[in-house]
């Protein structure tokens, strides 16, 4: 017999339901604080469960902010896990100290410990879930912190109800007023936290005044429609994310431990695209967005405009960014390289080589002439040559003083790389493919004139250069 649900149950059931936030056979991991939504989340989901076909955990973390308070919310949360029989996995943390210790922002600080002891105490107790008691109240809060600040539409999209397939929100359509109703009609206390009616936090003012305010003069309904603006925000956030992550596949490149991208290609773009490919870019160099303000994202358009080649920028957490050329480089800064040091392999006819200098493997092979072979591999350079003009072997080689491309050539390998816009710092880690009277090819390049294949050609040496396999990108 299915239980007699309260109202409040039966939206939090919808909720869920909506969200595929929980699925039979999981186990829900619970953070419990203690306070008031915590608390109704704990008791929602005790009735829940066996209509979700879940099993129930909880965790608290003590970051000792609230001295004797502390020990309070840690003996209340323990009582009240007991009490239902749920199994509590509990840890304590000097939050200050941490923060003191790291020079981070003691918030900051805080909400990286909660997340870490989150996903261990999830770990530990085997759930697939960890339910976090975050309201439409929040939510409304922080969408008007969000607009006040300038946040776009990523920005707005505020509280997401699961997040990276673990962290749910099943309170994220309930109102605080109807959680303290539903914990009044079953009988159940809540520990209240003081500092949540200091008005010097911004939060709280915002929660105690303005939407009051925007309640009893705009709208009755506020939280309801800031929520509904979240979850529309959300939908169109996903939409530009996928626009800007295709984009991004075709623009970018990785580049000496960052990446670079091609500043004709995104000057081709929509100008909000365009900022939203940077912003992926950013988070692929440097591994998050962490203190990228639109004044940093500003700047990265400025060095994509003609004439900046050369110029570079800083950026927050020690990276940077450089034009060159055609391309717009982010990485994390690092000391200056030390010189390139000299390489030199043999090539044979057919044969292959690796060249670790360069970071890739290249393949020398004879077919019938003058066609190719088909498309190369993605990430493979090519080069066709009249295997009569080419020595038995080949040396593949590292740039020297003089270079010319071809035989009998007067074209200098130097002035070939400056006019194809290679960057000086990899010029001198470029193989050079040489035979005894010039370099034949340079992967990336046209092969040498004199060295390609003719209508006459009666046979054919393909030469492919194999780059290593770069990390994959986050999506």
């Amino acid at each position: 017999m299915k239980p007699r649900l309260e109202p409040l149950e039966r939206k939090v059931h919808r909720t869920i339901r909506r969200f595929d936030m929980i699925r039979p056979g999981e186990r829900v991991l619970v953070a419990l604080s203690g306070g008031a939504d915590s608390t109704a989340l704990l008791l929602v989901l005790e009735r829940l469960a066996p209509l979700l076909g879940a099993t129930l955990a909880a965790a608290h973390l003590d970051h000792r902010l609230r001295g004797e308070d502390s020990d309070e919310d840690a003996r209340f949360v323990a009582a009240l896990a007991a009490g239902r029989g749920v199994a509590l996995v509990s840890e304590t943390l000097d939050v200050k100290r941490a923060a003191a210790a790291r020079r981070r922002n003691l918030e900051e600080t805080a909400r990286e410990a909660r997340a870490d002891f989150l996903r261990r105490a999830a770990e530990a107790t085997a759930a697939g879930r960890i339910a976090l008691g975050h309201t439409l109240n929040d939510q409304a809060e922080t969408v008007l912190m969000r607009l006040l600040r300038g946040s776009g539409t990523a920005g707005l999209a505020a509280i997401h109800p699961v997040l990276d397939g673990l962290f749910i929100r099943p309170l994220i359509e309930t109102s605080r007023a109807e959680i303290v109703r539903y914990l009044e009609s079953r009988g159940a206390s809540w520990r209240e936290d003081a500092s949540n009616r200091d008005l010097r936090f911004r939060r709280n003012r915002v929660r105690a005044e303005l939407i009051p305010y925007l309640e009893r003069h705009l709208n009755p309904k506020a939280l309801e429609a800031l929520g509904r603006h979240a979850a529309s925000a959300r939908e169109e956030a996903d939409f530009h994310d996928s626009a800007a992550r295709a984009a991004y596949a075709s623009l970018a490149q990785p580049s000496g431990g960052g990446v670079s991208l091609r500043v004709s290609g995104l000057a081709g773009l929509h100008p909000a695209l365009r900022k939203l490919v940077l912003r992926l870019a950013l988070v692929e160099s440097r591994g998050s967005l962490r203190a990228v303000t639109a004044r940093h994202i500003d700047a990265l358009l400025g060095l994509c405009r003609p004439g900046r080649s050369g110029r570079r920028i800083e950026l927050p957490g020690g990276a940077g960014a450089l034009r060159q050329f055609d391309r717009l480089v982010l990485r994390v800064l690092r000391p200056a390289a030390a010189p390139a040091v000299p390489f030199r392999y043999q090539l044979e006819i057919p044969g292959t080589v690796r060249v670790p200098e360069a970071g890739l493997e290249l393949t020398a092979r004879v077919v019938p002439g003058p066609g190719g072979a088909g498309e190369p591999e993605r990430g493979v350079e090519r080069a066709c040559l009249d295997a009569d003009l080419l020595p038995p072997a080949l040396t593949v080689r590292s740039r020297l003083p003089g270079d010319v491309y071809g035989r009998a050539s007067s074209r200098k390998v130097k002035k070939l790389l400056i006019d194809s816009r290679i960057p000086r710092d990899a010029r001198d880690t470029l193989p050079m493919v040489a035979a005894p009277g010039g370099v034949v090819w340079i992967p990336g390049l046209p092969p040498a004139k004199s060295y390609a294949v003719r209508p006459r050609t009666v046979r054919c040496v393909i030469l492919e250069a194999a780059r290593d396999r770069p990390a994959e990108l986050e999506t």
